[in-house]
């Protein structure tokens, strides 16, 4: 009979333990989910950037100018009221870097994008023969692809290479002969490294040599791309 009337406290105390466990999965879960689900970085034609970027349903984000870091940082945190996901920030030149900061506060994960770039008013003023980027974006997912996009203008040959000594995807640009002027590559980061991209214009420092004189170029490596991530 003792044994009859313990049965159900038994069965409760079970049913309870149960339940609290689920609810500890189902926490770790959210706190382990990241709260960013993408991100674009785009600088068009008229050289001003932009950043679109989509969180989970559950999420809020707010925009803080960090003026120690000069970084255009962005909170992360739960939130129970539902809102747009997908959000459109319009972002500019400091100087000569752009400095962007997710810092996700339900994982404590960070995720940083620095470009080194001239500001749109001095891009403006560029000379046509240095201006061979006409656009570009750098997008990432959930998955932590990323993919890099960009026009060129016509004429302006690409070549891809990966220096393995700095380990930097190298986009270099030259006048030349070309029918292609849009590309895009998928480029993978390395978990315990940023992920860096220069593009590479080689531009003529001496377009009206005479007598057969060798050209000279110079080299500029500008828009400069770094992508980091790791725990705040």
């Amino acid at each position: 009979m003792k044994i009859t009337k313990l049965l159900p406290f038994v069965v409760l105390s079970l049913f309870i333990l149960s339940a609290c466990s689920n609810s500890e999965n189902l926490l770790s879960e959210t706190e382990q989910k990241n709260s960013l689900k993408s991100y674009k970085v785009k600088r068009d034609a008229s050289g001003a950037y932009s950043l679109d970027y989509e969180l989970e349903n559950d999420v809020k984000s707010q925009n803080v100018k960090n003026l120690e870091t000069n970084t255009n940082e962005f909170h992360l945190y739960q939130s129970d009221f539902s809102g747009s996901s997908k959000q459109t920030q319009e972002l500019f030149i400091d100087g000569k870097q752009l400095n962007i900061g997710f810092l996700d506060t339900r994982t404590n994960r960070e995720s940083r994008v620095t470009i080194e770039d001239d500001n749109v008013s001095s891009i403006k003023t560029m000379a046509k023969s240095t201006k061979m980027l006409a656009e570009y974006s750098i997008t990432t997912n959930e998955e932590g692809v990323f993919n890099l996009e960009f026009k060129v203008k016509n004429q302006v040959a690409v070549d891809f290479v990966f220096d393995e000594e700095t380990s930097i995807y190298e986009i270099h640009l030259k006048e030349g002969k070309s029918t292609e002027t849009a590309f895009s590559r998928n480029l993978t980061k390395a978990t315990d490294a940023p992920l860096k991209i220069d593009f590479v214009s080689h531009t003529n420092n001496d377009a009206s040599a005479k007598g057969g004189a060798a050209r000279s170029f110079e080299e500029r490596r500008k828009p400069r791309i770094v992508v980091s991530s790791g725990g705040l």
